[in-house]
């Protein structure tokens, strides 16, 4: 297999012109109830992971589990598009999806969820092995949790035993996440050789820092909840809290955002934008490649978020507002 983009990226792009476009989204929509939102996505690229939602008794977990089941095919089968260094770079574009689960796995533990419900709320697409999730997701406390990662020589490892040292000082659950943040953003900039991953990163990295700064709004910022490799210096992380985007009207939108949720939608609107930048400017590069599994990822949110409204017959407009949103 080739070690350059070009050929990667011709595969990509054809696997994008299957993702689902406005017209399926809105037939999803429309759909007068669950059964026929199932018949809607039977018809689509997912129909080989949708059988099993129409069999007797099947309900929300089903379809969690075909669309798990759906992007996990996808990012597996990007990933065996390349080798080499193309190979390390897309890996540490789907260990964004590791890093999220290991703080799903952290909060579940912390919060005695229990191994179940931690499972159920796993992100597929990653590539921590799915034995060590699980061997992970079952244990007590966060050092076994660690230590399940470390044994599966997974390179968030370290950051994962940081974390858990983190949360054993201070109790706060901010710090273990920032811990992996740290460990994560270390090793995808350590690997990425190519412009625009790395520009992405950093883009990725402002975005992680602002929503860690909004959070102590008007407080002195603690500098070790700094992630390095953005724009910002430490001081700039600084000054953030009070309102100092440094120019930047997405980081400037984060923080001066009057929910959480909002900072969120702001945070998701400007890695977007820097996703759709990547792919327009680095047409031979991964940048086409980043963009099309976040696509990937915002569709199969937006169908698990139509697939509860309509299971449980929520209002269509109001509905309609969360996916568009």
């Amino acid at each position: 297999m080739p070690d350059d983009y070009a050929y990667i990226n011709t595969r990509v792009r054809v696997m994008r012109t299957k993702l689902l476009d406005g017209r399926a989204l809105d037939a999803a929509l429309a759909a007068g109830s669950y059964q026929e939102f199932l018949r809607v996505l039977a018809e689509t690229e997912l129909a080989p992971q949708m059988r099993e939602t129409t069999a007797e008794g099947a309900g929300l977990p089903e379809l969690d589990r075909a669309l798990s089941q759906n992007l996990f095919a996808t990012s597996q089968r990007v990933l065996n598009f390349a080798d080499g260094d193309a190979k390390r770079e897309i890996q540490a574009l789907l260990m964004r999806w590791d890093l999220v689960n290991l703080k799903t796995v952290a909060r579940g533990i912390i919060s005695g969820r229990g191994a179940e419900a931690i499972m159920q709320n796993l992100v597929p697409g990653g590539t921590i092995k799915p034995a060590a999730l699980q061997t992970a997701a079952q244990s007590t406390d966060l050092p076994s949790a660690a230590a399940a990662i470390a044994v599966s020589g997974h390179p968030l490892a370290g950051a994962m035993r940081a974390g858990a040292s983190a949360y054993a000082a201070s109790s706060r659950l901010l710090d273990l996440e920032v811990a992996l943040d740290q460990g994560y953003y270390r090793h995808a900039l350590n690997v990425a050789r190519n412009t625009s991953l790395r520009r992405y990163l950093s883009r990725e990295i402002d975005v992680t820092n602002a929503l860690t700064a909004r959070s102590a709004r008007g407080q002195a910022l603690d500098p070790n909840l700094f992630v390095a490799g953005g724009t910002l210096n430490a001081g700039g992380f600084g000054r953030l809290s009070g309102g100092d985007a440094g120019g930047s009207s997405d980081i400037a939108a984060i923080l001066e955002a009057p929910s959480l949720e909002e900072a969120e939608g702001a945070a998701r609107v400007a890695l977007d934008n820097a996703a759709r930048n990547a792919s327009a400017g680095d047409p031979e590069g991964v940048g086409v490649i980043l963009d099309f599994l976040r696509r990937k990822e915002i569709e199969i949110a937006k169908l698990r978020l139509i697939g509860r409204g309509k299971f449980y017959n929520l209002p269509a407009e109001g509905l309609r507002r969360e996916v568009q949103a």
